[in-house]
């Protein structure tokens, strides 16, 4: 027997309620160890309108791309309410298999930075 597991219910309220925090939220790519790291470019997330949420995942719409406002390797993202600065959560940036999918890790300043896929699975437990 698992020692806690959400139902899909559960998760899937869960997944509503971060699609509410994130509703015209900012997404921000760091390079570094987290919490130390830089920002490389900050993105302005979809409506909540725009995104999906099915049996625990929140997946979003698209993702405007934007031009980097510096050099450096994404290491991992953090996602903010509309302020910008109240954090809801953070992950994983990769060019496939991550929450966060880029184009490209290598990112330049002025360069474009695109989103190709953004999810985040409330997990089921252990």
């Amino acid at each position: 027997m698992a020692s806690f597991v959400l139902p899909t219910a559960e998760r899937t309220s869960l997944a509503n309620k971060l699609n509410d925090d994130l509703d015209a939220g900012v997404l921000k790519l760091y390079s570094g160890a987290y919490d130390t790291g830089s920002v490389l470019v900050s993105l302005n997330l979809p409506a909540k309108a725009s995104n999906s949420v099915a049996n625990g995942v929140l997946t979003f719409g698209a993702i405007t791309q934007q031009n980097a406002t510096a050099t450096g390797t994404a290491a991992y993202f953090k996602m903010f309410k509309t302020d910008g600065t109240t954090e809801v959560c953070h992950g994983d940036v990769s060019t496939s298999g991550a929450t966060i999918n880029l184009n490209t890790t290598a990112i330049v300043t002025g360069g474009p930075v695109l989103i190709s896929s953004a999810a985040i699975t409330v997990p089921a437990g252990t």
